[in-house]
């Protein structure tokens, strides 16, 4: 009895019970008493953020509006044109060219009713706008109250905004008017005049009106949008200091949200006691809540316990036998066809790639001491090297012999750089040095059989890469691509940088590589060259290249038979 109390499925249906219980109940009185509250501060905050957003909107408006007016009333043709004593002249129709171009790039030109500049005298340019002009315009203008505040003595301001009735509808439309200053920066009597219509506004209002309950009112509080005919009247509704109105015996948030024209503002109101009067649903509701839960409970965690307990209970015993080092496949752990049969599956992919790279480690410590054995075999002691071809150079110098002097210092500097060993990493610039010697030495041996072109920009000299990988893939193409055809060839040698990648080739006009050769050359381990300088093949060279950067890099060939051969070099970018 006591192991089954102690069991993952006893614990998981007690502990998902006592979880599902306590957590329901705790829930559900919490959701009882503050559901209401949380409910209305997300709804107050989603309304003030609908009323934020359509202030950012209309204040956009507003000032395209604006930007329009002002961009008219600093425009220079504008500004001659209606200068006193102006008649109709090309001036003047170049004006209302201005005017038009202003008006037709403006985003709420669809809704300008009139776009006017004008002077006192009684000139007027009329813009295509959505009404026409008319000579009773300008008179009409100058008896607005918005031009006689232009007048004031105090009126320094670039333009003046007011809700005001269209000069040719009587409607009411946002009047603004902007004077016209002169090269003293004064208007001398001459106004940029427009009226946009309160559809632009409107427009935007409509989709927030049943749902939101959000306005346009004027500076003295009057409404000058669409009202939803439901709701109850805004001048009744009297906010306290926490924006709280009182009508009917229902409760209303108020928020206001001014606008940067005609001291219009926004104002949005909401019905705060709406979840109050539905209480007894909301708790009946929440019980039926709690008891399904449990439930639901009771019955999934039998269920899901069943299926959890036997393929956990297989892992952690196949887990135990990898610990002794036991790395064979286990089907068993991968027939549930659910997460834990997932990680069954990829427990038994970890114990096969952990198998196969514990090979692949005992094969390349082999290889590599094999590698270091074969070098051994293969030392000569150095010193007594240099001094018996340095004797022969001076020999060389004192007899005349500048080519044989020439070629005994670029042995001794080919042997120099394999005495010191083939695993450092030097610049480009270094390795070119030592394939040059390399290439010096053949062409005494191999005169006018090949040419060598070196295309390699300078700025990749700088460029680190393992010493003697160029010059194995520069022997492989004199041997066994020029030489075979027993003509004059050319082995071109060039580079490029792909993203973080360095790309160096060897090509050769020689003999090619038949397929079945190509498919095996970076695989196959080949019997060593007795005319080669250091044994180093093409898969050599291929395997240290991996071995050191990793198996995304090495080398890559492409041959045509009779054509061409090209070894590409793949390294990663070192400074």
């Amino acid at each position: 009895m006591l192991k089954h109390l102690r069991s993952i499925k006893f614990r998981l249906i007690a502990s998902t019970l006592l979880c599902v219980a306590t957590v329901t109940l705790v829930s559900n009185f919490y959701l009882f008493y503050y559901l209401n509250k949380i409910i209305d501060e997300k709804s107050i905050r989603i309304q003030r953020m609908y009323l934020t957003s359509l202030q950012t909107q209309m204040n956009d408006y507003m000032d395209s509006i604006t930007s329009l007016a002002i961009l008219c009333a600093s425009d220079r043709a504008v500004e001659q044109a209606t200068r006193p004593g102006q008649n109709i002249t090309s001036s003047t129709l170049k004006a209302q060219e201005q005017l038009n171009s202003y008006l037709t790039v403006c985003p709420v030109a669809s809704y300008v009713d009139k776009l006017i500049a004008f002077n006192e005298d009684g000139l007027m340019i009329h813009a295509r706008s959505l009404q026409n002009g008319s000579s009773s315009d300008v008179p009409s203008i100058l008896s607005l109250a918005l031009y006689q505040q232009t007048c004031e003595d105090d009126f320094n301001a670039p333009y003046l905004a007011a809700l005001s009735p269209s000069l040719q509808s009587g409607e009411t439309t946002l009047a603004i008017l902007c004077p016209i200053p002169n090269t003293l920066g004064q208007s001398g009597g001459r106004f940029i005049y427009m009226e946009v219509q309160l559809k632009l506004f409107n427009n935007a209002l409509l989709p927030y009106l049943g749902a939101y309950n959000i306005f346009l009112t004027d500076s003295e509080g009057g409404i000058v949008s669409p009202y939803a005919p439901t709701s109850p009247d805004f001048s009744k509704l009297t906010p306290d200091s926490s924006g709280i109105a009182r009508f009917e015996g229902a409760e209303y948030q108020i928020d206001q949200a001014p606008l940067s024209l005609a001291g219009l503002s926004l104002h949005s109101y909401y019905r705060v006691d709406l979840l109050e009067e539905n209480g007894a649903h909301l708790l009946y509701t929440l019980l039926v809540v709690l008891i399904t839960s449990l439930l639901l409970g009771v019955i999934l965690t039998v269920i899901v316990s069943a299926y959890i307990a036997r393929p956990v209970r297989r892992l952690n015993e196949r887990i135990q036998r990898i610990t002794k080092n036991d790395f064979s496949f286990d089907p068993a752990i991968e027939r549930s066809k659910d997460e834990l049969g997932e990680i069954g599956h990829t427990v038994n992919e970890m114990t096969m790639s952990i198998k196969h790279l514990l090979r692949q480690t005992e094969e390349m410590y082999i290889r590599r001491k094999n590698i270091e054995i074969e070098l051994l075999q293969s030392q000569v002691n150095p010193h007594f090297l240099y001094n018996t071809l340095d004797t022969i150079r001076w020999m060389a110098v004192i007899q005349q012999c500048p080519g044989i002097a020439g070629t005994v210092t670029s042995l001794v500097n080919l042997l120099k750089n394999l005495a010191k060993g083939t695993q450092d990493k030097i610049p480009l610039r270094e390795e070119l040095a030592l394939l040059n010697d390399y290439i010096a030495i053949q062409n005494v041996r191999y005169v006018e059989t090949f040419t060598f072109v070196n295309e390699i920009p300078e700025e990749l000299l700088n460029l680190r890469i393992i010493k003697l990988t160029l010059q194995p893939l520069v022997e492989n193409a004199i041997f066994h691509g020029i030489e075979p055809t027993g003509e004059c060839g050319t082995i071109t040698l060039s580079a490029q940088l792909q993203e973080d990648e360095l790309i160096i080739t060897v090509a050769d006009d020689g003999a090619g590589i038949p397929p079945e050769k190509l498919a095996v050359l970076l695989t196959a381990h080949h019997k060593k060259n007795r005319s080669s300088l250091n044994g180093m093949g093409v898969a050599n060279v291929h395997q240290r290249l991996q071995l050191t950067y990793g198996k995304d890099y090495g080398l890559t060939v492409e041959s045509e038979v009779g054509q061409y051969t090209r070894v590409h070099v793949h390294v990663p970018k070192e400074e």
